[in-house]
Order: structure tokens, then C-alpha cells, then sequence
């Protein structure tokens, strides 16, 4: 059964089934951490940057970080902003955000494309990304989406980056990398369409792509737990859940 999308977010979700105190960045992030709470493994605290800490999933798939509705039933303690970034970011045992634009040193631009001054395109920016990732001790970049060109050897402006102890790594739909100096293909999906590709593309970024594993099976109730968290987040306005809607046809 070939569901990248789905696989993909179930493999984002195990991130935070390594158990720990993981701060949760808006986008995948959000929907890996949901789905989290529905898989087997150890236990763990999903922080977000509003300054709520929640030892359970929500009612409802977030919105954003600040969705106080609809997880407010699981909440473990709230705090502020200021706190998370500043008071718990060396804290926390893994950080997961979304990569938009990432480069093979883990750092990404998440502000505009173009010049400073006339940006041929704005992005979201980064929130507290650049605090949380300059302190992480581990950071998790997840890149759910088809586009290569968003993996890059340098990016054209920094928004956030890794302190220089960090370990980096990047899950793709095609397979994982560890970044940095020397950075390392450590997975790769060989039956997903496009695998060839990235592969091709990452070593041509200086990517060492000579013994990277091949992923392991997700299971059937691993992707139906994931399929139900993308179908309702596709109904809360998530764009790349209803993309993911052929995936979920598969699965019904």
C-alpha cells in the first residue's frame, strides 16, 4: 500500500513516541504531535509556544499553537509565551517544527524569497522557531511536502537555525537525513515515487547517501489512526490534509 503522506506523518508522530518533553511547531508539527497520543510508546508532554503544555490529544486537531478551544481539555499546566522560549527551551528533550525552506546545515527560511527590501514572496516568518531551535538539544525538521526545490544547499535567508551541539535530523515522504556539517542520508523509502529522486538531489547537495537503512512497515492501524487526524484536519482547513485526500480513499 503506497500512502507517503500518510506514512510520512505516522513517522513524525513517532518522534514524540520517544518519550520526553517535545516542543510542538505549527503545521506538521501540530498534526504529528496529535496523532502521537493515538500510537504506542512511551509517554510524553507536547508543548506549544502559546505556553500550554498538554499530556494528552485534544478534542480536536489545533488550528495553530495558540488553539486554546481545542485542546484545552487536555491540558497539563499553562504558562506564557516568555516561558517556553525563554524559561524551558533548553528543557525540552526534542524539538519538532516544520521545515519550509531547509538547507543540508539545518537552518531554514521561513521569511521571504527575494530581496530584503522587495521580497518576491512572504512567508509566515518564524514565531519563536529562531529561540527554540538555537537552544534545542535535538531538532526534528519535517518536510511533508513534493517540492526538492525547498531542500536546498544554502538557504537565501536564515530564519531559524540549530545551535552548533544540536543534532539535526529532516524527515522527508521519501526518506530521513542527518544534517549539519557532515550531513548523512539515514532512511530511505525505495517503494515511494520521487525516492530516486531525492536521493539523486540530496547527494547533490553534498548529502552522504552511501548506507542509508531502508524504512521499516508502518502498520494498518498506525495509517488508519493517521488517516482519521488528517480527515479532520482537512475538515478544520489544513490545505495539505485534503491534498492527502486520495491517501485517505485508500484507507476508508
Amino acid at each position: 500500500m503506497n500512502t507517503p503522506t500518510v506514512d510520512f506523518l505516522v513517522r513524525a508522530a513517532r518522534e514524540f513516541r520517544r518519550g520526553g518533553w517535545v516542543f510542538t511547531g505549527f503545521h506538521w508539527p501540530v498534526l504529528a504531535g496529535h496523532l502521537a497520543h493515538a500510537l504506542d510508546g512511551a509517554e510524553f508532554v507536547q508543548v506549544f509556544e502559546a505556553g500550554a503544555g498538554c499530556w494528552e490529544a485534544g478534542a480536536a486537531v489545533p488550528t495553530s499553537t495558540t488553539d486554546y478551544p481545542a485542546y484545552a481539555d487536555a491540558l497539563g499546566w499553562r504558562a506564557t509565551t516568555s516561558d517556553v522560549l525563554l524559561g524551558l527551551a533548553r528543557r525540552f528533550d526534542r524539538v519538532v517544527l516544520d521545515a519550509s525552506n531547509i538547507d543540508v546545515l539545518g537552518r531554514v527560511n521561513s521569511s521571504f524569497l527575494g530581496a530584503r527590501d522587495r521580497p518576491a514572496v512572504r512567508l509566515p516568518g518564524g514565531g519563536g522557531a529562531p529561540d527554540v531551535a538555537a537552544a534545542a538539544r535535538e531538532l526534528v525538521w519535517l518536510h511533508g511536502g513534493g517540492d526538492l526545490r525547498r531542500i536546498q544547499d544554502r538557504v537565501e535567508h536564515v530564519t531559524a537555525a540549530p545551535g552548533p551541539q544540536s543534532l539535526v535530523r529532516l524527515h522527508t515522504r521519501w526518506g530521513s537525513v542527518r544534517l549539519g556539517a557532515e550531513p548523512q542520508l539515514e532512511e530511505v523509502a525505495a517503494d515511494v515515487p520521487g525516492a530516486e529522486a531525492f536521493v539523486a538531489h540530496v547527494r547533490g547537495l553534498g548529502v552522504d547517501v552511501a548506507t542509508p537503512r531502508p524504512r521499516a512497515d508502518v502498520s494498518p492501524e498506525d495509517r488508519r489512526a493517521a488517516a482519521r487526524v488528517l480527515a479532520e484536519a482537512a475538515e478544520r482547513g489544513y490545505a495539505v490534509a485534503r491534498r492527502a485526500h486520495a491517501e485517505l480513499e485508500v484507507l476508508r
